[in-house]
């Protein structure tokens, strides 16, 4: 929240007044409390799900580790006394204020965000089985007339954290901090006394801010940011006084724009910049990074004035580079922690305000000429579209708006400049003139680099909603810029972090994994299980999963006759394993190990090759395992797996065999084998018959293939230990290899569903009881499959940042 030079936020009774009644200032939604709302949501949703997974489990050690520090009965009456007053009393004071100066709406407001987070709490303590920690109880006993009931403490800490929250922006900064000074206070005591875990703390917390700040996103915030007249004083005190300050009147993204006027008759525009922007920013920057990829997007500014210093300095560059920008008058920082960015104003309109016919082919070169100095300067606009193009009277165009622009761009982030303009001038004078400009200028190169980028999700919103108001116009821009630029195919540049569908995938098989798999099984909730498990085998079982990813590496450098470094080889198996959550048959995990390998000096055929010959010795070695743990275990595999007989495997061989024939009877079937099979088979047959060559490098190749499966088999079986065991480590290897077998076949990424069934099977099939055998999967795919999710990220994140990717 912002406030003018001089002046103070005021509480409830020192509000502005007129004529005995409060002047509710105009509301505005801050982007602040959906930040807000976000995290506090996300907090209590983790808190929901361990509740419902863990049932009435989750606040019995906190009670107990707690309450040994209680105070004595009549030291924590006084206390909880205290606190409940001044909690009542703190209530009935807001409540008086509100009906004082008949602000009905903010009461409403208030009581409403109460009720909803004490109902929150309430339903989190029920959802736990309704049954509180006796330590808890007896706590909340002690003082009926206090607490009025074992829940009380913690609905009531929350319905006052939302009221806080909720009431905010009408208080000043010390009320404010006097408000969290008592409830955290509060917290503490109720935690010292036993009337609340500090799991329930948590929660109360969340849902208070959840609610509260839910309530400020529905009805708004007043409306405190600087107005003209404090712009005004903000120039004067820089030393550039002004005559008038009023609003643009046009539509500014990232900032509040004004237009002044100087002492000395100059138009000014000015561009400010509040905590609501940052927010906004914060915001806009998290969802494409949820959502995209390789979009060009950096970090924000550490700070807002830092973020305008910058749009400050790409301006000044710009200009130094020839390009037609208003100059940079000065960077103001106020007193309410606001930033003013102060230029000349360009007398002239925007080019998406322009009738098309006005716009000739001598002011598109002269665009496209200002575009191709710009990036010459390495520095990329971000959003170079029709509406940040101003055009003078003598139709010279004037790039504006440096808000999201790069400084030592990457081509990528040039390339979506160009995409993004292409685009926004199309759906002005559409797409044959547009390319036409852009190609006589920049160079068919350049185009025919934002071609796969002429897509919805590399757009602005203005533009995507520009281009859709006709029909197949994206369409028409994309194919007419690559046949103007000479190339042949229009694929789009994959751009989706991941997609919507596979995220459904992946929890509709998680789904089956946690819930319809022990129904099948007629087995209770697993998780009960896993609680009672024996954990001195659960450090195993993760460490044995950690063996594979420096496994998987050696294996990797084995494949390859030149050396590359250890460490950064192990990021990428991590890495590897991240991007294998959402792409089927490791797909995604060889894509990235055979960029890696090229961004390490490989060549990159050699590195397809290599990927592709690791990939082979896997299931070679694969193969021959199943032949030793099956041979091996062979009576009692038996009741596991139902092998069909030998002229069953005969029969189907032959199908398969007829079914390649048929396929390589067919023109395409021959392309196929000609084209892509038999050049990827000698290519592979070459790398692997260089590595054979090496004894080293063989050993490095087969043991890192051999001790990735046999850690998977270690895991496996000491998960199995976790809950009682009952099969041998031969039995229980040949199930694992079977199982990863099925699971190999299977559409979905890491084989969820087909896995977690067949290991299920196989276990009961050898003598593990059905409860047992899905915990035991349960345990060993939390291991391995979900829990290096988190570390696979990191490591993908720190591959990005050093450029191994």
């Amino acid at each position: 929240m912002t406030t003018s030079p001089g002046t103070q936020v005021r509480p409830f009774a020192e509000a502005a007044k007129h004529g005995g009644r409060l002047v509710p200032p105009a509301r505005y939604r801050h982007p602040g409390d959906v930040i807000r709302v976000s995290t506090a949501g996300l907090v209590l949703a983790g808190a929901l799900a361990v509740t419902i997974t863990t049932h009435a489990t989750y606040a019995g050690a906190d009670a107990a580790a707690v309450t040994a520090l209680a105070p004595p009965a009549l030291a924590g009456r006084v206390l909880a006394g205290v606190v409940l007053a001044v909690l009542v009393t703190a209530a009935a004071a807001a409540v008086a204020v509100t009906l004082r100066y008949r602000r009905f709406r903010l009461l409403a407001g208030l009581a409403g965000a109460a009720v909803l987070a004490s109902a929150v709490v309430i339903g989190f303590i029920q959802l736990a089985g309704g049954q509180r920690p006796r330590d808890l109880v007896t706590g909340a006993g002690h003082w009926p007339w206090l607490t009025g009931g074992s829940l009380a403490g913690p609905a009531l800490l929350a319905a006052a954290v939302a009221v806080t929250v909720a009431a905010a922006p009408w208080l000043s900064r010390p009320w404010q901090r006097t408000a969290w000074i008592t409830l955290w206070l509060a917290a503490v005591v109720w935690l010292v006394t036993g009337t609340a875990s500090p799991t329930e703390a948590v929660v109360a917390f969340a849902a208070g801010i959840t609610a509260g700040a839910g309530v400020l996103v529905l009805f708004g915030v007043p409306d405190r940011r600087l107005g003209p007249q404090e712009i005004a004083a903000a120039l004067g005190s820089a030393g550039l006084p002004v005559t008038s300050v009023e609003p643009a009147g046009v539509q500014a993204k990232g900032s509040r724009p004004f237009v002044a006027v100087a002492e000395d008759g100059k138009l000014l525009f000015i561009k400010v910049l509040g905590s609501d922007q940052r927010d906004a920013d914060l915001l806009y920057r998290a969802y494409r990074f949820i959502r995209l990829r390789e979009v060009g997007d950096t970090r924000p500014a550490a700070s807002l004035i830092q973020a305008v210093e910058h749009q400050a300095l790409a301006a000044v560059m710009a200009e130094r580079a020839g390009v037609a920008v208003p100059a940079v008058r000065q960077v103001i920082k106020t007193a309410d922690g606001s930033a003013l960015l102060v230029m000349d104003r360009v007398d002239g309109s925007s080019l998406d305000l322009i009738p098309a016919q006005r716009l000739s082919d001598t002011m598109l070169r002269k665009l496209w000429e200002q575009v191709d100095g710009l990036h010459r300067a390495r520095i990329a606009h971000r959003s170079l579209r029709a509406a940040n193009i101003v055009a003078d009277g003598r139709g010279r165009p004037w790039v504006v708006d440096f808000s999201f622009s790069e400084l030592g761009a990457t081509q990528r982030q040039m390339a979506l400049d160009v995409a993004e303009l292409l685009a926004s001038l199309a759906a002005i004078i559409g797409a044959d003139r547009a390319v036409a400009g852009a190609a006589a200028v920049i160079g068919p190169d350049r185009v025919a680099a934002a071609v796969p980028l002429l897509q919805p999700l590399a757009l602005s919103a203005g533009t995507r909603r520009a281009v859709g108001r006709q029909d197949g116009l994206l369409t028409q821009t994309r194919q007419t810029a690559a046949a103007a630029s000479g190339r042949k195919d229009t694929e789009l540049a994959r751009l989706q972090r991941v997609r919507p569908r596979t995220l459904l995938a992946i929890a509709a098989a998680a789904g089956a994994y946690y819930y319809l798999l022990p129904q099948l099984a007629k087995v209770g909730n697993p998780w009960q299980a896993v609680q009672s498990a024996n954990w001195a085998w659960v450090p195993l079982v993760i460490a044995l999963s950690a063996v594979t990813y420096p496994a998987s590496a050696v294996a990797l450098m084995g494949a390859i006759s030149q050396r590359i470094r250890l460490w950064p080889t192990v990021l990428a198996q991590g890495a590897s394993s991240f991007i294998n959550r959402v792409s089927p048959a490791n797909v995604g995990g060889m894509a990235l190990n055979a960029r890696y390998l090229q961004k390490s000096g490989v060549e990159p055929t050699a590195g397809v090759a290599a990927v592709g010959v690791n990939s082979l010795v896997g299931a070679v070695v694969h193969l021959i395992l199943i032949v030793i743990f099956f041979a091996w275990s062979s009576r009692r595999l038996g009741q596991a797996f139902k092998l069909p007989s030998t002229s069953m495997l005969l029969a189907i061989l032959a199908v398969i065999l007829a079914v390649i024939g048929i396929l390589l009877a067919t023109r395409p079937g021959r392309r196929f084998a000609s084209g892509t099979l038999v050049p990827g088979v000698r290519s592979a047959a070459a790398s692997l018959s260089r590595v054979a060559r090496n004894p080293g490098k063989m050993t490095m190749l087969v043991g890192g293939s051999a001790l990735i499966t046999l850690a998977y088999i270690g895991a496996f079986a000491a998960s199995v230990e976790a809950f009682g065991g009952g099969s041998g480590f031969v039995v229980l290897g040949a199930v694992y290899l079977g199982t990863a077998t099925v699971a190999a076949a299977a559409p979905t990424p890491g084989g969820i569903g087909a896995f977690e069934a067949a290991a299920i099977a196989g276990l009961t099939g050898v003598g593990v009881a059905s409860g047992p055998a899905v915990s035991a999967v349960v345990l060993y795919r939390l291991a391995t499959y979900w829990l290096p999710v988190a570390p696979g990220w990191v490591c993908w994140r720190v591959l990005q940042r050093r450029d191994y990717v």
